[in-house]
């Protein structure tokens, strides 16, 4: 029996931001020959079991980046950040004016300035290069301004209850500059970690969320050992989940960073990758 990890975004999912129908299949059969596939990613868990039931897929979820682990109905692991760490860059985020993703206990706060925020970026962007499209850029915020289950509200403090548990913070903004200040800002607290999943965001985390040790924990939740673990992704934030897995299968879009520490390469996102690896990397090698 192996843990099969995938990441989402640039992953399972297409460009469309869907899960094909073959990619669904393809983690069927896995599940069918006695596998635990479970999805590896820096979304919240609510968000990723929506994904799968359009898909009519169930999968264990290790969610925002290995802060959550939910296996069975219910959290297995957690792993939050300070709240007081936390209160400082969601203030500095907030003078700032960027749009942010806060991951809670009790879902994922977007600040109602969001949509507006982004408009002005995109706008300041094309007015200093003319050549980039406005729409692309446009289209692109969607999936952060869109995502399932997104509550919003004014500032962090309307809802900064005791019983509140931060569990993953995501900036997104087309200033490089914002986002290097609030990179900058975020590194001075130890007991962070900062990556990113796009261009143009960063994923602020507890250290000991990420993506590797969500896999360590849910392979421990299975009893499965660290040997066979595999994972597939695409991006810095899957990192972590590359260097721990027994095998590594980096997408055909994956970057090069990802490639070159990875054990193989399956297709594209948008060639059904995902299936292509799970049949070729562990299902088959499975019958040798």
């Amino acid at each position: 029996m192996k843990l099969i990890a995938i990441d989402l975004d640039g992953t399972l999912l297409n460009k469309k931001g869907s899960i094909s129908h073959e990619n669904a299949q393809a983690i069927k059969e896995a599940q069918m020959m006695g596998h635990v596939v479970s999805i590896c990613t820096g979304r919240a868990v609510e968000d990723v079991l929506n994904l799968l039931q359009e898909a009519g897929v169930e999968c264990p979820v290790i969610g925002a980046n290995g802060a959550v682990l939910y296996a069975d109905g219910k959290v297995v692991d957690h792993h939050p950040l300070q709240k007081e760490h936390a209160a400082s860059i969601l203030t500095k985020m907030e003078e700032l004016q960027v749009f942010y993703h806060l991951h809670t206990n009790k879902g994922i706060h977007t600040p109602d300035f969001g949509q507006e925020g982004i408009q002005v970026e995109i706008d300041m962007a094309k007015s200093a290069n003319p050549e980039l499209n406005a729409e692309e850029l446009w289209d692109a915020a969607q999936g952060y301004l869109k995502q399932f289950g997104q509550i919003s509200i004014d500032s962090f403090r309307s809802i900064w209850t005791e019983d509140l548990t931060v569990n993953k913070i995501l900036p997104f903004s087309y200033s490089e500059k914002k986002l290097e200040e609030i990179n900058r800002f975020a590194k001075q607290f130890e007991d962070l970690s900062v990556t990113s999943s796009a261009q143009h965001n960063l994923e602020i985390n507890d250290e000991k969320a990420n993506k590797g040790n969500g896999i360590l924990g849910m392979a421990d939740h299975f009893g499965i050992q660290q040997e066979n673990t595999v994972a597939i992704g695409d991006n810095m934030n899957d990192w972590p989940m590359m260097k721990t897995a027994g095998t590594a299968i980096a997408m055909g879009n994956a970057l090069p960073e990802i490639k070159e520490i990875c054990h193989f390469t399956t297709l594209e996102n948008d060639a059904h990758g995902v299936a292509h690896a799970i049949r070729e990397f562990v299902l088959k090698q499975a019958l040798v």
